[in-house]
């Protein structure tokens, strides 16, 4: 492979051949650059705009050709292949226009007295087209220049296929929505998708990549040491006997000492792959993305995701050795797509930075502005990483590496959403106006300080006014706390006083807190380590339910009776019995939470329920009636779990006005739609909203899909909670 290229550049040596993490490799003209950490899940291109968009980290993320991040977008709902969000009320077309806000519908166009020939014309005249449908009703979502409309065509319903047989890379990697028309010709619409290929493009003429050098670093049993064992036996013998098939594979991981060549350039650098019967396996982890086919001149991109996505025994072991390289790379002209802002050197390094309260799995987003440089736009926090439950694979956290900035900042936009917001709920947008003097004078000040300075807006609520938002330039590592201190070399923060602060898009703050009955018990001094023991001894039934959970039950029911102290326990008892629970269901161990919800319903109830001064007693059985019913009322093995719940927890007194629990009214509203209890439905939905549950959140769950098109549902629906 690739032998005039070895003469050309002669012996390795470890310095020619940097990490790929470490942002090192280049060659005389082309660089290789790290633009984000994490698993990319899929590419595409825009040419209208000579926009690349990545799909990462459940964000959209928009690229120039050459590798500067202007902008993104956490991935709306309902987002079809095409690249657009497109629901029943609203579309987002973000993608083209770069409108993250929802929008309406223009006028519908009644498509039912058309032929088929010439609704495929008007189809041909959108520039974007995708179908819905329902039993009996179907239709067009159509968007051209800005703007999307729809189109009735339950007349045309049998040539609609909502399930296209034409599945993408998007398809079946994001799950977005893909749809067909019989007789439209498909085409690559306003976007083109970039299939991913193969790093080591194999099948070329002349192969992309050439290895060097390998310096092992991980002896790899393919099904661990059981199943080599097993495949030396028994798979041996069956082999002997005629069977098909594979023994498990023995083979060296480690760091490849990689050439690419990419035209006339080559670029080297250290990838970690296998080496498995004498060959490199790139295709296990690393995957080539080509946008030139669609937009001629762009960049080469490849990606690093987690080898084989974790379906393998042993392979998280390996995950340590290059969760570093994984992420999403450029290849690009040296210091093209680098942003103005982050050239030069007018100020010292430096990022924008939030610090407030948590905004759930939205980034906080923004726009610097600068003096002498167009805006850019950075996250100035990300979100936090995913929780792993159990039997799930490793969350690699995805962010963008941020170039440093260079420029004297004049103004920001900072944006964000409450961590409980919804798709389409607005953002807080907040802009702030700096004197440039005094940011002159505060970089002065730092000169010298660690770098790079961290710019922070510090707002001490997602709701405070404006006037509440102070600003502050530190050195990366100054604590808060130290305001006007001075340490070593120079002063390690500085407030800045002389800004413009105002809302051009209002926070919505939060609903007053209703009041109602704490989900925290209160247990007497004395019997706290009994409690104490039962929660520790239910932390053990959390994580090993099948050795555990059946002893922390017979514990639990034993306090229960206990003829001296039952009536102290009863509240701490009730309250550890839904905290398992619900963590079981979070963590989709719904067979375990069945067993836990029949076991209290028959033997710990009854004895807890004769005891009910506490407050939080009554709560905390709305939160086992809760959780029961959203992974009972759909199960017919677990019924008797819904009828004991509805009769023991919920019972006939039951008064929906008088609830406090939100999520036990939307699961009840829930349990009722399903049922067909239309007055017991409404008294729900109107307790759930009353308490803050959206109204888009009944719209889009299936358990409401007979009463969509209710008038009294959707009349409580849009009164006012």
């Amino acid at each position: 492979m690739l032998a005039f290229l070895s003469s050309l550049l002669g012996a390795k040596t470890p310095d020619a051949y940097p990490r790929l993490s470490d942002n090192l490799a280049a060659s005389a003209h082309l660089e290789v650059r790290k633009l984000l950490h994490g698993h990319v899940d899929g590419m595409f291109v825009v040419p209208r705009t000579q926009q690349l968009v990545a799909v990462a980290g459940g964000y959209l993320w928009k690229f120039s050709p050459e590798g500067d991040l202007q902008d993104t977008l956490r991935t709306p709902g309902g987002m079809f292949t095409s690249g657009i969000s497109f629901t029943s009320e609203h579309y987002v077309d973000w993608v083209f226009t770069g409108h993250a806000q929802r929008k309406t519908y223009g006028p519908a166009v009644d498509g039912n007295g058309l032929t088929q020939a010439q609704v495929i014309a008007a189809l041909q005249r959108a520039e974007v087209v995708e179908f819905g449908k329902k039993d009996d009703h179907a239709w067009a979502y159509l968007w051209a220049a800005g703007r999307a409309w729809k189109m009735e065509l339950t007349k045309h319903l049998a040539a609609v296929d909502t399930w296209c047989h034409q599945r993408t890379h998007s398809a079946e990697a994001l799950r977005w929505h893909a749809t067909c028309y019989k007789g439209l010709k498909s085409d690559a619409g306003a976007w083109t998708e970039v299939e991913p290929d193969s790093f080591a493009g194999y099948g070329d003429a002349k192969p992309r990549v050439e290895v060097v050098g390998f310096d092992r670093r991980k002896y790899y049993m393919e099904e661990g040491l059981g199943g080599q064992l097993l495949g030396a036996t028994v798979g041996v013998a069956l082999k002997a006997m005629g069977v098909p098939g594979s023994l498990p594979g023995r083979y060296w991981f480690g760091d490849a000492h990689t050439r690419l060549r990419v035209g006339s350039e080559v670029l080297q650098f250290k990838a970690f792959i296998p080496y498995e019967d004498g060959d490199y396996r790139f295709l296990y982890n690393m995957r080539w993305w080509e946008p030139a086919t669609a937009m001629p001149g762009a960049s080469p991109w490849f990606s690093v995701h987690m080898r084989t996505y974790m379906e393998r025994a042993g392979e998280e072991g390996l995950l340590k050795y290059y969760e570093k390289d994984i992420g999403l790379y450029v290849v690009r002209p040296r210091g093209k797509g680098v942003p103005p802002a982050a050239q030069g050197d007018a100020v010292a390094a430096w990022r924008p930075v939030f610090a407030g309260s948590d905004t759930g799995r939205d980034a906080v987003t923004g726009t610097v502005e600068f003096a002498a440089a167009v805006p850019t736009h950075r996250w100035l926090r990300s979100p936090p990483p995913r929780k792993r439950f159990d039997g799930m694979p490793p969350q690699v956290a995805v962010d963008a590496l941020w170039p440093s900035l260079r420029q004297l900042p004049k103004a920001l936009t900072v944006k964000w959403r409450a961590p409980d917001a919804e798709d389409g709920d607005p953002y807080a947008v907040l802009h702030i106006e700096l004197e440039q003097a005094e940011v002159q004078a505060a970089f002065d000040r730092l000169r010298g300080a660690k770098a790079p300075l961290e710019l922070v807006v510090q707002v001490p609520e997602l709701h405070s006014p404006a006037q509440a938002v102070q600003l502050v330039l530190r050195s990366g590592n100054a604590p808060t706390v130290l305001a006007q201190a001075r340490q070593g070399e120079g002063l390690l923060q500085v407030p800045l006083t002389q800004t413009r602060v105002v809302y051009t898009a209002q926070p919505i703050a939060p609903p007053p807190k209703p009041a109602r009955a704490p989900a925290e018990p209160y247990v007497a001094p004395a019997y706290l380590p009994l409690l104490d023991k039962l929660k520790a001894t239910a932390e053990n039934a959390q994580r090993d339910p099948a050795k555990h959970l059946q002893p922390w039950l017979e514990q639990a029911r034993t306090l229960a009776q206990h003829p001296d102290h039952a009536q102290a326990l009863a509240p701490g008892i009730t309250a550890v019995f839904a905290d398992l629970l619900n963590r079981y269901n979070n963590g989709r161990k719904l067979a375990q939470s069945a067993t836990l919800v029949r076991y209290y319903l028959a033997q710990v109830y009854p004895l807890t329920s004769r005891w009910h001064d506490d407050s939080s007693q009554a709560y905390n059985q709305g939160v086992m009636a809760s959780q029961t019913l959203a992974f009972a009322i759909h199960s017919a093995p677990d019924r008797d779990l819904v009828e004991g719940v509805m009769r023991n927890l919920v019972g006939t007194t039951f008064d929906p006005a008088k609830q406090t629990n939100a999520t036990l009214m939307y699961n009840l509203a829930c349990y009722y739609a399903v049922a067909n209890d239309k007055p017991k439905l409404l008294q729900s939905v109107a307790a759930a909203r009353r308490l803050g549950k959206p109204a888009d959140q009944f719209m889009r769950d299936t358990d409401f899909a007979a009463f969509l098109k209710d008038a009294d549902f959707l009349a409580q629906l849009a009164a006012t909670p």
